[in-house]
């Protein structure tokens, strides 16, 4: 099992005030079932830098302890408010290209997931050869038989 990483959730923050003198600390960013929680540990109230590390640390463990715990499955298996199809790994994009002064746009669905090896799989189905709903079913069915393949069930 990989070990946690020891700084997860935790981002430093740096600025440079007016008089030029810098003013840093750490940030606590945790999001559990949508709802945000967030906050800050100045290097000048806690003793430095690594004061205030260690007070983010001690803030993050114990915000965690609280929290329900997550697992990777639900996450995948919750579509993000940005998902246009509705399921999970499939997507419609488009690329432009210029070209001699001309510029041509392809727009396309894509599908990914993750091999039995643990690689991103990515497959792309025109819009202008397939039309709208043949490239997003095609896409469907690609995501569905590269997840089946790869024993996993997202």
């Amino acid at each position: 099992m990989p070990r946690k990483n020891p700084r997860r959730n935790i981002s430093r923050i740096e600025l440079r005030a007016a008089l030029g003198n810098r003013l840093g600390g750490w940030e606590v960013r945790i999001q559990r079932q949508g709802k945000k929680y967030c906050k800050f540990f100045s290097d000048n109230q806690r003793g430095g830098n690594r004061g205030a590390l260690n007070e983010a640390k001690k803030y993050r463990n114990e915000l965690e302890s609280q929290l329900k715990p997550y697992t990777t499955k639900k996450l995948a298996e919750s579509p993000s408010a940005r998902n246009t199809s509705g399921i999970v790994g499939v997507r419609r994009t488009w690329q432009t290209f210029v070209n001699k002064g001309y510029e041509f746009t392809y727009e396309f669905w894509v599908a990914q997931w993750i091999d039995g090896l643990g690689r991103r799989k990515t497959r792309s189905f025109s819009i202008g050869k397939y039309g709208e709903e043949g490239s997003c079913q095609m896409a469907i069915a690609a995501r569905r038989k590269g997840v089946h393949l790869a024993k996993r069930t997202v």
